[in-house]
C-alpha cells in the first residue's frame, strides 16, 4: 500500500479528491454490516469523525474507537438504509443531509467470523450536532492528516500487541484501523 508523503502538507481538497476518485459507486455486496466514514471541512481541514464504544461484557468491540455502523436489520433495503439508521440511532446525524462520496472496500472482522463491513464515505458540509445514545461512549472529530502521523504500536485490552493509529488517549485498532489503513492508502498520491 503506498503511503501519504508526509513532507507535503495533506489539503483537504487533495485528499477528499484522491478519496472520491478512488471509492466505487455500488454498494450490492454481502456485507453484513456497514460504517459511516463522515468526514467534514473545519476552517481548511479534513477531519474525521470516530466514535468510541460503550463497555458492554460479551461485545468483541467493547471500548474500542471506530466509526458509527452495524449490522443490517432485516427491514433494511440495503446497506445504504443500514448505515444511515445506525449512523442516525448512534449519533443522530442524518447522513442524508451531506453527500454520499461511496464505498472502500468490504472488511472482514477477525472477532466475528463471517462478518463483513461495509465502509461508507460521506462529507457533510457542516459540523451535526451529534447526540450520542448508549452505544457510545463518546465521539471526537480528528484531523484526517494527524492519523496519518500518529501510526505506532501498543498493547491493546491487554493482550495485543499490534499496529494502531494514537487519537489522544486512546488508539484505533484491529477492524477500524484496516480500514483507516485503506482509507489513507486512498488518499496517497498514485
Amino acid at each position: 500500500m503506498r503511503s501519504l508523503d508526509l513532507e507535503r502538507p495533506l489539503l483537504p481538497e487533495d485528499s477528499l479528491e484522491r478519496i472520491r476518485t478512488k471509492l466505487r459507486s455500488d454498494h450490492g455486496c454481502e456485507a453484513r454490516a456497514a460504517v459511516g466514514v463522515v468526514f467534514i471541512r473545519d476552517n481548511g481541514v479534513l477531519e474525521l469523525l470516530l466514535v468510541k464504544r460503550a463497555e458492554v461484557p460479551g461485545d468483541p468491540w467493547s471500548g474500542d474507537m471506530a466509526f458509527p455502523g452495524g449490522k443490517r436489520c432485516p427491514d433494511d433495503n440495503g446497506l445504504i438504509e443500514t448505515v444511515t439508521r445506525e449512523v442516525y440511532e448512534e449519533t443522530n446525524i442524518d447522513l442524508r443531509s451531506g453527500h454520499y462520496l461511496g464505498v472502500m472496500e468490504p472488511v472482514g472482522s477477525t472477532a466475528k467470523r463471517g462478518m463483513t463491513v461495509l465502509p461508507m464515505v460521506f462529507l457533510m458540509d457542516e459540523e451535526p450536532e451529534i447526540r450520542t445514545n448508549e452505544e457510545l461512549a463518546y465521539y471526537l472529530w480528528t484531523p484526517f492528516s494527524d492519523l496519518v502521523n500518529s501510526r505506532g504500536r501498543a498493547l491493546v485490552k491487554d493482550r495485543y500487541d499490534t499496529e494502531v493509529f494514537h487519537v489522544g488517549d486512546d488508539v484505533v485498532w484491529g477492524l477500524t484501523y484496516r480500514m483507516l489503513e485503506s482509507l489513507i492508502g486512498l488518499a496517497a498520491d498514485d
